[in-house]
């Protein structure tokens, strides 16, 4: 990788894939496979998305069809960035932030007994106090499910004293 231009601010990468883990929601940057969007074919194309961590993996849910998933499809390369608290500070004109970079390939979930798992993991974490099976069981088989594969990391922080 780049060596990050200043190094004092790198973050840990346990901090990292914390800030992954904590985030309730992440960009998820894409290869567009659309020569019809605005840029054209080739071109950026990012999207909220929600991600869970289960069995040292991470995945997210989507719909089935549409651009993300055409852009996965063809190109299964992927950037994840999330944000954490951001501060203010008039006086000195910036902002204490903490941010990570993923660079992962994104696969599918096919199996349906995996994708039930992934589901159970997320609505875990963004829905603990619901019995979500009979939501899940009825949702699972029009839902996408893909799991990421991270290749690489990059943290960055700043902190006031």
């Amino acid at each position: 990788m780049v060596p990050m231009r200043r190094s004092e601010r790198k973050m840990e990468d346990q901090d990292s894939y914390r800030l992954l883990r904590e985030s309730l929601w992440v960009t998820l940057s894409t290869v567009n496979a659309r020569a019809e969007s605005p840029l054209g074919l080739g071109s950026p194309y990012a999207v909220p998305i929600s991600v869970v961590e289960h069995d040292g993996q991470f995945f997210f849910h989507c719909a089935k069809l549409g651009h993300k998933i055409d852009n996965l499809k063809k190109d299964n390369r992927v950037c994840l960035t999330c944000v954490g608290d951001a501060d203010p500070d008039e006086k000195s004109f910036s902002v204490a932030y903490e941010s990570a970079t993923f660079f992962a390939t994104a696969e599918e979930v096919i199996i349906r007994e995996d994708k039930i798992r992934a589901l159970e993991a997320l609505c875990k974490r963004f829905a603990p106090s619901q019995n979500s099976a009979s939501q899940i069981e009825a949702m699972v088989d029009m839902t996408g499910v893909w799991k990421l594969h991270i290749l690489g990391s990059s943290g960055k922080q700043r902190k006031f004293e």
